[in-house]
């Protein structure tokens, strides 16, 4: 809605005195001396925040440096699971006892490598010394298990014509060598 026209307009002056002026002056003269201190409060502030980012990384790395062997080996234990799982619900394999074999050295190639993740890195908190020469023992026994199960499935597969859908049923288990498909 539009406003009315004012009826009467009033003039009001203030006068100052030469005291009155110079105090107006210094408050004048202090407000732009702050306006140049905020700007450097400002760019030291930025620079502040600037160094503590800086060693929020950094600090970062350090821990990803320090814990990355076993979080990596807990994703890919994690991932080689899921593998498994979806493995014994849409493929299982043929014959049982050597895809119950794959799996339990699938499973024990996790326990290892998460071990060896832990104890035999040096940069990892966790390193001792007596326990990775145990995983390394373990692991040599993973080794033979693991060959002897190759040559029961190039065994079991020989002269089959489905080696294909056999290859990607063990795939992942274990490590087992594909060459026996072929």
């Amino acid at each position: 809605m539009p406003r009315r026209r004012p009826d009467v307009v009033h003039e009001y002056r203030i006068s100052l005195s030469d005291y009155e002026r110079s105090k107006v002056e210094e408050v004048a003269t202090l407000a732009k001396a702050n306006i140049a201190v905020d700007g450097i409060t400002n760019t030291f502030q930025a620079a502040g925040t600037a160094l503590a980012g800086t060693g929020a990384f950094l600090a970062g790395l350090v821990l990803l440096k320090w814990k990355a062997p076993e979080i990596i080996a807990d994703v890919t234990n994690t991932t080689n699971n899921l593998l498994d799982g979806f493995y014994d619900t849409f493929l299982p394999g043929t014959p049982i006892e050597y895809r119950r074999e794959a799996q339990r050295l699938a499973a024990e190639r996790s326990a290892i490598a998460t071990d060896e993740a832990a104890f035999c890195t040096f940069a990892a908190s966790t390193y001792d010394e007596a326990r990775c020469s145990a995983t390394n023992e373990r692991k040599e026994k993973y080794f033979q298990d693991r060959a002897l199960l190759n040559q029961l499935l190039r065994e079991a597969y020989k002269g089959r014509t489905y080696k294909g859908a056999a290859k990607f049923v063990y795939y992942g288990l274990g490590d087992v060598d594909p060459s026996w498909v072929e």
